[in-house]
Order: C-alpha cells, then sequence, then structure tokens
C-alpha cells in the first residue's frame, strides 16, 4: 500500500518476527544499555538492508534462541535466528522500512533514546473487548512485571494489565508529541478515510486516492469479539474501571 519494507519473517498477522527473536523477552528489561542497543542496531541494519554480521554477531543472535520461551519452543527460535542471520534481503534499495510487533511498547522508549529518526504508532483495542480475547500472550508475558503480582488468566487481571501499559503509553506519547501518534482500532475502522490520512501525514506522506482506496479494503474490524459482562466488571478493580470510563468507554 505505502511500499514499506516490513521484513522478511513475518508471521500471518505480519508481525515482524526477527524483532520477536530480539526483544520479546523478560530479559530484555534487565539488559545493559551496551548489549541492548547491539541487538538494536543489528535490528535497524537488518530491517535497512545493510546488515553484514561477524560470526561473534551470528552467535549472540543464536544465543537468544538457546532456551525456550513461554509462548515460543526452541526449534521456533532457532528458526527465526537462521533467518536472521541470511543476510540475503527482499527489501529495495531506497524503500522505507517499518516493523509491526505487538510488543515493541515494551521497549519503545529505549528504542527512542537510540534512534532519533523513528517515528511510532501506537494502536490500541477496546479494553472491554481485549479483555475477553482468546490472545492474552501479553497478560502471560508481562503482567507479572507490569502489576507486580502472580497472574491469573482472568478478565479482572487483563483489565488491569491493559490499563497499566495504556497509562504508560499515554504518558510516553506526551513525552513525543511530534513522534508518536495513538490510535483506537475500532475509530480507525470506522473512519479509515480519515485515520488513513492522518498516518501517512503523520510519516511525511501526501494520501493519493488509491491508497485510502486500499486502506478501505484492507482495514477489516473483527467479528467475534464479546465484551466483558456485568459479573466480569464487578470483579475487576474499581480505579481500572473509572480509567476506562475516563477514556470514554461506557460499562
Amino acid at each position: 500500500m505505502l511500499d514499506y519494507f516490513l521484513g522478511d519473517d513475518l508471521n500471518e498477522a505480519m508481525d515482524n518476527l526477527w524483532f520477536t527473536l530480539l526483544f520479546k523477552r523478560r530479559s530484555i528489561l534487565v539488559e545493559s544499555a551496551s548489549d541492548f542497543y547491539s541487538l538494536l542496531s543489528l535490528f535497524v541494519s537488518r530491517m535497512s538492508g545493510t546488515a553484514t554480521l561477524s560470526e561473534l554477531q551470528r552467535a549472540r543472535i543464536f544465543l537468544l534462541a538457546e532456551r525456550e520461551r513461554l509462548q515460543h519452543s526452541r526449534e521456533w527460535l532457532i528458526e527465526r535466528a537462521r533467518s536472521f542471520v541470511n543476510e540475503n534481503t527482499s527489501k529495495r534499495p531506497g524503500q522505507p522500512w517499518c516493523w509491526k510487533e505487538p510488543n515493541t511498547h515494551i521497549v519503545i522508549d529505549r528504542i527512542f533514546a537510540f534512534h532519533p529518526d523513528l517515528r511510532y504508532i501506537h494502536v490500541f483495542r477496546d479494553p472491554l473487548v481485549m479483555v475477553t480475547s482468546n490472545n492474552q500472550n501479553q497478560l502471560q508475558n508481562w503482567g507479572p512485571i507490569f502489576l507486580n503480582r502472580e497472574i491469573a488468566i482472568e478478565p479482572r487481571l487483563s483489565l488491569a494489565y491493559w490499563c497499566a501499559a495504556h497509562r504508560r503509553m499515554v504518558k510516553f506519547v506526551r513525552s513525543w508529541p511530534e513522534r508518536t501518534m495513538m490510535i483506537e482500532f475500532d475509530a480507525l475502522c470506522g473512519i479509515p478515510d480519515l485515520h488513513c490520512t492522518e498516518i501517512t501525514r503523520f510519516l511525511g506522506i501526501e494520501p493519493r486516492d488509491k491508497v485510502l482506496a486500499d486502506f478501505r479494503k484492507w482495514v477489516r474490524r473483527s467479528d467475534t469479539s464479546r465484551r466483558i459482562s456485568g459479573t466480569e466488571l464487578v470483579q475487576c478493580d474499581p480505579t481500572d474501571l473509572a480509567y476506562v470510563e475516563e477514556l470514554g468507554y461506557a460499562l
């Protein structure tokens, strides 16, 4: 649509699995600044099509695949590492690049400190729908850290995690107003032309009619989500419910 290079190792949702390998792990939160930035530098060079990895760097990448993680087997991680160290790329010279990966928000503050030219678009969904989703990977992976407690997969804690993550992102976006954008997914689906125009202009691109038409076809609202029930609501923290109402969601 906008002809950005998204990476050469993507899943069905077009998430960048190189980013998953490098950064979707709890240990990233205690990674030293030098180790974090060396991995980020490798990721940026791989995405920009300029990576020439040394043997030491290749070994570092495969070291990340040595142990299975909460949602990824060792075999899956090794496959990602092999893809990353393969220096062939489908990126064309001069083609802009970007990536999509739901866990980016966890480390976006450190990424911004490293790369002053990056822009970040944070897409979020109705919290009262998200807490009933079958996908609770972020709650399972990051919930114990964000909430500082043991985690069970239940709507009460899912909402608590959503609120904690959202508060953090609101604060981050306010700190970088020129380089960040927040978009509510259902609002995007409801008025795709408006949001496509805002996104392209945020990226410094003037939207063309074909881009708007393609974006309109591409946007799909999920028909399978359900909202949290009244019984589940009464189990939630009143502070979280008040925050959700403050954001404009009707309980």
